[in-house]
């Protein structure tokens, strides 16, 4: 198990751009000019950020964990809409993704999708399986559900 460091990340000049760097959580943050008040004002306001968070990363991945498996099918739903169309009408890959969709959302609707893992996709599958579907039409299935996830 490594050894947890309890030092701050240091404010740093890239050498390359000349912009001011903070390394948090492995994530590289450009702070803007080196040596600028405005750029050690963002750095002092993402380390406390960071700080606050349990020393997590910051930003849209926090908003990105939040997100609801509905929410989650919803903005996927967005963009099945616009792309599975042929000639001006919804393509028969419409429906199926719907078909397929339904028991992920009753099942995991209101659950964090960041908590959807393996074992959820196999609850997923075993009602797929409970309701007569054959090993190809589960497998088509199970495809388009992590397609959700891409």
């Amino acid at each position: 198990m490594p050894r947890l460091s309890f030092q701050t990340p240091k404010y740093r000049k890239h050498r390359a751009s000349g912009q001011a760097i903070v390394e948090l959580s492995g994530h590289r943050h450009y702070l803007g000019p080196h040596g600028t008040k405005a750029s050690k004002l963002e750095y002092d306001r993402l380390v406390s950020e960071w700080l606050a968070s349990g020393r997590r990363a910051i930003g849209a991945d926090n908003e990105a964990a939040s997100i609801t498996v509905s929410e989650l099918i919803l903005a996927y739903w967005k963009f099945v809409a616009q792309h599975y169309v042929k000639n001006g009408k919804p393509s028969t890959e419409q429906s199926s993704i719907r078909w397929a969709l339904q028991p992920f959302k009753d099942l995991y609707g209101r659950t964090l999708a960041a908590e959807f893992g393996p074992l959820a996709l196999k609850a997923v599958r075993l009602n797929y399986m409970q309701a007569g579907l054959s090993r190809r039409s589960i497998n088509q299935n199970t495809r388009r559900l992590v397609r959700v996830f891409r």
